[in-house]
């Protein structure tokens, strides 16, 4: 059964090409703009921003969300342990807002709301800043991403989504059930499990383009086409995107590995040493692609060139045919006046079985050469 092909499709991916986009004129907002001026370069929304604030210790948990952050934060206490969640970016002056709070430095909320931002981490005086980017795979297999940040305080994680939709359902209902020991660590553990959680949904995103790559090589040798090379084309650049995404985590995590900072206590590195390693290889598994889309190019271009040479081949056989015909009709076509044969009762007949003859005995020549 034929296998149809669905390339996985990742949105939000920068153009390339010179056509400017909405997104490239907000980038080029900020060139000239001092140092911690705030600009979202993300793709603008409509709508309110959606908080969340949980506060909790191993006893209690208190929940609230809204989008109002001087609602939000009166559960906020400092005996406990905060995670505050930021749906949406567009709203700078909320931004700024529980920036002030946090007394969060400009520079890290210019990266907070700067979505092209590599993943990077960064050690201030009273914070740990990380970034990341986020994958989803939809229902259809396409692949869209978004940019996420995170704040670590002593008792305090801050997260910044650009969306509502995220992978964090699960530490939810740790949360509110207490599963587990997440209501007994502290917040540089919470700050570990979201890391984690995104790192480990890369495996999902690895299948998904292992999936993709599999069916590609089945059509390239069954069957390419100039559509079979399009969608190669396109999973290559997408693969390109993964790469550019994940290959900085891996140096980002090193450094809070290699942090000493007291907000990350030495037992939480110990779970980044981990997460570490799951980076390393998701890595390796985006180099194999690339070597395996690098090897599917050569196949494909091998096939084509393979069918070209049947093709020229069966034309060249065709062609040779012919050529003898081709001579005994152009001597019988010339227009002398005395030709003997032209007065044979039987000659139009014998030059159809000799031309017959001969193109039976060449395509029995060429079968037992194998040409054929």
């Amino acid at each position: 059964m034929k296998r149809n092909l669905k390339v996985p499709k990742i949105t939000n991916i920068p153009k390339i090409g010179f056509k400017r986009s909405v997104q490239e004129d907000q980038v080029k907002q900020t060139i000239g703009q001092a140092p911690g001026t705030l600009i979202y370069t993300g793709k603008k929304t409509e709508g309110e921003i959606r908080l969340e604030v949980f506060s909790y210790n191993s006893d209690e948990i208190q929940e609230k969300s809204g989008n109002k952050f001087e609602e939000c934060k009166k559960i906020i206490s400092s005996d406990k342990t905060n995670w505050i969640n930021i749906d949406g970016l567009h709203d700078i002056d909320l931004i700024n807002e529980i920036g002030s709070e946090f007394k969060l430095h400009p520079l890290l909320l210019e990266d907070v709301l700067n979505v092209e931002q590599r993943p990077k981490s960064e050690e201030f005086e009273k914070y740990l800043f990380f970034t990341i980017k986020m994958f989803h795979i939809g229902e259809e297999g396409e692949i869209s991403y978004e940019h996420v940040s995170f704040a670590l305080g002593k008792n305090t994680v801050i997260s910044f989504q650009e969306r509502p939709e995220d992978l964090f359902d699960l530490l939810r209902d740790r949360l509110r059930n207490s599963y587990g020991k997440i209501r007994v660590k502290q917040a540089d553990y919470l700050f570990y499990r979201f890391i984690d959680t995104i790192v480990d949904n890369y495996y999902f995103v690895l299948d998904s383009f292992a999936e993709k790559i599999e069916l590609l090589e089945d059509e390239v040798m069954e069957n390419p086409s100039t559509k079979t090379l399009q969608k190669l084309q396109g999973i290559r650049k997408e693969l390109i995107y993964l790469r550019r995404s994940v290959y900085p985590l891996r140096e980002s995590i090193n450094a809070l590995i290699k942090s000493e900072s007291p907000i990350l206590k030495k037992e939480t590195e110990r779970y980044f040493a981990d997460v570490y390693d799951h980076t390393i290889h998701v890595i390796e598994s985006l180099d194999t692609f690339r070597e395996l889309l690098s090897g599917i190019t050569d196949l494909y271009m091998n096939s084509v060139s393979n069918k070209m040479n049947e093709i020229m081949k069966v034309l060249t056989i065709m062609s040779t045919i012919f050529i003898p015909l081709t001579f005994i009709a152009g001597i019988y076509g010339m227009n002398f006046e005395h030709i003997p044969e032209l007065g044979y009762e039987w000659g139009y007949t014998a030059v159809w079985v000799l031309m017959i003859f001969i193109a039976v005995v060449m395509l029995i020549l060429f079968k037992r050469k194998k040409w054929l």
